[in-house]
């Protein structure tokens, strides 16, 4: 709403002014009318004027002197000057400083004191469209700046281009910064539930609005579920992100974070925040993670002979007596997650290795066991794959139905039923096996995961419906299985190179 005032020293003409408008009607908001330029500037100290009504002469201060003040403060302002006829040569005056017109007392008009009115309100909205445009412009440019130096800064860590020199940067970059590796967590999870190109779409989504919110800095999305957050430095910003991120997504990321003296360490600093984040492992109640500069840890992990005294003869009861005693010290020491899991696929092999007939899914098991975010994690896991493996065992050369019979028996399923709501688990109970085992021998039969084999049908029948009915792209959508339909523009538009809209027309030239 814009607002509007009227100066006059006689009170019939400022009344009749007043009375001739529907201000509230018109979209304005009329301040008030004043008897001199005076008080109508005491005015303004404390309102914006958009629409100045003033009449040319007048005591203590006239109308010339009023509008040039008023321009001073609000050069946007637009002013109706209001005069005698033998104002003329002062109106002409003030037309030449930028009034927007004027109108004479004598014959004034209620319906050309409107058109007047509305003539000033369509200049303020149309110099504002071009303001908002120019300023779209200019943060499109700044934009498009900021994303150039994130391609260069990419291009460093992928080793694809040397390092940047501090004279080569510009703004921030050439001052300490904040460099923050923000890991999501709880991926595994995503990726079941809602396919692999899940995880980058949101990733995706959250680098346009840092770009679009945050005035300064450098969003680079990684690839798989990780971002590098490059800020001016400031101690409070790893915070002002955490509370940032949490307001944007319910997805939950750990964040590390370390100070760079200047770009040219920019690569070492992102390693030193990324491991950084390495400590939620153990210490998953926090989510911020400095980076303090490691003591040397020479805990390696236990050797195959060293394995043998502990595990071999195999007592389940005995191997996890180990299992508890040994994890504890571990968790004490706080030996490298890396390292770590690596010792339980090493227990887990030595195991069952040579027990098993069937040893990729031994091998499966390891690929899960080096997926656990977290410490405790990593433990149940171990404990799970060890009854697994037994559980194998048990059944080798027993089952009642092949492997592949319940392969061709779970497509059957989902062929009849993708286009509903479908889980690894439905399925998984439809064929009378655990989840986890359907899991591991869907991926081996198709090489493919479960959700993503359903996405792809649904991709299909997408495409079938577009090419051959008139449905409305979200009713599309739901007859393909889809139950949002923006996710499903991006997944069509990620597998197919098109939009479901673009896709239609390029079938139907």
């Amino acid at each position: 709403m814009y607002n509007a005032m009227i100066v006059d020293d006689e009170p019939v003409i400022r009344f009749g002014l007043k009375a001739s408008i529907n201000w509230e009607g018109e979209g304005l908001n009329l301040l008030g009318d004043f008897p001199n330029g005076e008080k109508a500037l005491e005015a303004m100290e404390e309102n914006r004027v958009d629409i100045l009504i003033t009449d040319i002469k007048m005591p203590i201060m006239d109308g010339l002197t009023l509008m040039k003040e008023t321009l001073i403060r609000y050069p946007n302002a637009k002013v109706i000057l209001v005069s005698s006829y033998n104002d003329f040569d002062y109106a002409r005056e003030g037309l030449k400083y930028g009034a927007v017109d004027y109108v004479l007392k004598p014959t004034l008009e209620p319906e050309e004191f409107l058109e007047l009115i509305r003539k000033c309100v369509d200049l303020l909205k149309m110099e504002q469209a071009i303001e908002d445009k120019l300023h779209l412009v200019e943060e499109t440019n700044e934009i498009l700046r900021r994303k150039s130096l994130e391609h260069q800064l990419k291009k460093v860590l992928l080793k694809q281009r040397e390092a940047i020199h501090p004279q080569d940067a510009s703004g921030f970059l050439q001052q300490p910064m904040m460099i923050m590796y923000v890991k999501m967590t709880g991926a595994e999870a995503l990726e079941e539930q809602y396919g692999n190109l899940y995880k980058s779409f949101i990733l995706d989504e959250i680098q346009e609005m840092f770009y679009l919110e945050y005035k300064e800095g450098i969003c680079i999305h990684m690839d798989g579920m990780d971002l590098v957050v490059v800020l001016p430095h400031n101690a409070q910003e790893p915070q002002k992100l955490k509370r940032w991120l949490k307001d944007k997504t319910s997805i939950h990321f750990v964040i590390g974070y370390v100070i760079a003296s200047d770009i040219e360490h920019f690569h070492e600093s992102v390693q030193f925040s990324k491991d950084a984040c390495r400590k939620w492992f153990y210490q998953n109640d926090e989510n911020l993670f400095p980076h303090v500069p490691d003591v040397p840890n020479a805990i390696k992990r236990l050797k195959k002979d060293q394995l043998k005294q502990f595990l071999i003869p195999y007592n389940k009861q005995k191997v996890l007596g180990f299992l508890q005693e040994h994890f504890k010290q571990r968790q004490q020491e706080m030996m490298n997650p890396g390292e770590l899991k690596d010792e339980a696929c090493d227990i887990l092999t030595y195991l069952f290795l040579e027990k098993m007939d069937d040893v990729t899914l031994l091998l499966e098991k390891c690929v899960n066991l080096r997926q656990a975010e977290t410490f405790n994690e990593l433990y149940e896991r171990l404990q799970q794959k060890i009854e697994g493996c037994e559980q194998i065992i048990r059944e080798q050369g027993e089952k009642p139905v092949a492997d592949n019979d319940l392969i061709e028996k779970s497509l059957h399923y989902i062929h009849q039923n993708f286009t509903e709501e479908l889980t690894l688990q439905k399925v998984a109970n439809h064929i009378h096996i655990s989840r986890n085992y359907f899991s591991i021998l869907f991926k081996r039969f198709l090489n493919q995961n479960f959700i993503d084999y359903v996405i792809d049908l649904r991709i299909k029948k997408a495409k079938e419906l577009l090419e051959h009915s008139n449905m409305k792209i979200y009713e599309v959508a739901e007859k393909s299985g889809f139950r949002d339909v923006k996710y499903f523009s991006k997944v069509f538009k990620k597998l197919t190179g098109f939009s479901p809209g673009d896709y239609r027309t390029e079938q139907h030239k």
